[in-house]
């Protein structure tokens, strides 16, 4: 379900409802996580971020009640929770209408939160064409009175209508961004007590907060340290390894391998890759057959069906591997120049006899190592690809152990070993 004063979270930071530091720590990690964490949530009110923030900020072992979560970004999130602040229209110094988060310094209230559609959520809260009115107006467009808004037209005889503000100098919101504490002014902290007390009510229901004791002067804690630690060892493990990336040893180079991002805190696996990507040859042959059509087709001209043939190639590798290029062109050259028996009925095309024809394939073979392993152990990428294929399957299979990921043996020996 969504809400017209749900916004994305980063659009809460950019007004100042997120910190961009955390007081607790100087730990750059801790603070890119939670932060960012934060940052990354779905959409969502305005005091809802601003708690989660505030909880973050507490500490790992912070456990703070309403009181003492009263500070700049919940007093902020409770100008926009009461509608004080809104998402509207303003002119700039050269007269012209902008978009924004706006607010009025008579304090008028600007915006009723009410279900809304993920596709109109973030619309602005009021039209543009309010700026200038001499008169304020709420409207219950729904005539249930939960659907207020704004506007600068209404009739005092009908209760869907209240008016709100009326002056001749007309209506001319204010910016908020630069503007913060004279905003901040126009609400009292009993009142943004309140907007913390709703928003821990929602945040515990909902499982984004924790509330560690009950009664009066209640404390909370943020809900996701669990996970911030757990990824925050991991990233300390990555930073530990003995080796240095970019390290050669017979053949095979030290990587970060997969890599985990979480608002740029990286997590490695550490994975030993070839230097040089690992190559073998395979000779493909082609051989030259006609199909029928089954159906054919109409000859409009004769007024009766015709059959339609194709030439079709079809393709088979023969059982040979090769780990240099040259040789493996050797081979198909010569398989090329041999001459078929002229005996028996070929397949001609345009007068030409067709042949099975050769050709070269190059394939990559996918080699990985655990970062952890001794490397000096192993032998070359090459060589630890050729002995799997013509080693005995026994053999294949404790080498590929060796690996991270199997490789198919295609080759060599593939009778089992007699016991």
């Amino acid at each position: 379900m969504y809400f017209t004063g749900y916004r994305d979270p980063e659009v809460w930071a950019d007004l100042g409802l997120i910190g961009e530091s955390l007081s607790f720590t100087t730990d750059d990690t801790v603070t890119k996580l939670g932060i960012g964490y934060i940052r990354d949530c779905d959409v969502e009110c305005a005091m809802d971020t601003a708690v989660r923030f505030t909880l973050l900020n507490a500490g790992e072992n912070g456990e703070i009640n309403a009181k003492q979560m009263l500070n700049q970004h919940t007093r902020l999130a409770a100008l926009i929770e009461r509608g004080l602040a809104a998402d509207g229209w303003y002119l700039d110094d050269e007269e012209k209408k902008q978009r924004g988060w706006v607010f009025h310094e008579n304090g008028i209230r600007l915006h009723w939160n009410r279900i809304s559609s993920y596709y109109s959520h973030d619309d602005a809260h009021f039209s543009a064409g309010h700026l200038g009115a001499t008169e304020l107006w709420q409207y219950d467009r729904g005539w249930s009175g939960r659907s207020w808004m704004l506007t600068s037209h209404g009739e005092e005889s009908r209760r869907d209508y209240k008016k709100l503000w009326e002056s001749e100098d007309g209506f001319y919101p204010i910016p908020l961004r630069g503007n913060e504490r004279m905003a901040m002014n126009m609400l009292e902290d009993k009142e943004v007590l309140k907007c913390i007390n709703q928003s821990l009510n929602r945040m515990v229901k909902s499982g984004k907060a924790i509330q560690v004791t009950a009664g009066r002067g209640r404390t909370f804690r943020w809900n996701k340290w669990g996970w911030l630690d757990e990824y925050r060892q991991k990233h300390l493990v990555t930073m530990a390894k003995q080796r240095k990336l970019g390290d050669v040893v017979n053949g095979w180079e030290f990587t970060k391998g997969h890599v985990t991002n979480k608002y740029g805190v990286e997590i490695c696996d550490h994975e030993w890759h070839p230097v040089s990507p690992v190559k073998y040859f395979s000779v493909i042959q082609k051989v030259p057959t006609i199909e029928q059509d089954r159906y054919g087709w109409y000859n409009h001209d004769k007024n009766r069906w015709e059959q339609s043939t194709e030439l079709r190639w079809h393709r088979t590798q023969l059982p040979y591997f090769f780990m240099d290029e040259t040789e493996a062109q050797a081979v198909v050259d010569e398989l090329n120049s041999h001459s078929y028996p002229r005996k028996g009925i070929g397949i001609r095309r345009n007068g030409e006899l067709l042949a099975p024809l050769h050709e070269l394939t190059e394939n990559e073979v996918k080699m990985r190592v655990r970062g952890e392993v001794m490397i000096e152990d192993y032998m070359h990428p090459d060589e630890m690809f050729k002995r799997i294929q013509l080693s005995a399957p026994d053999i294949a299979k404790e080498l590929n152990a060796l690996l991270k990921y199997e490789i198919d043996k295609e080759y060599g020996n593939i009778t089992q070993k007699e016991e």
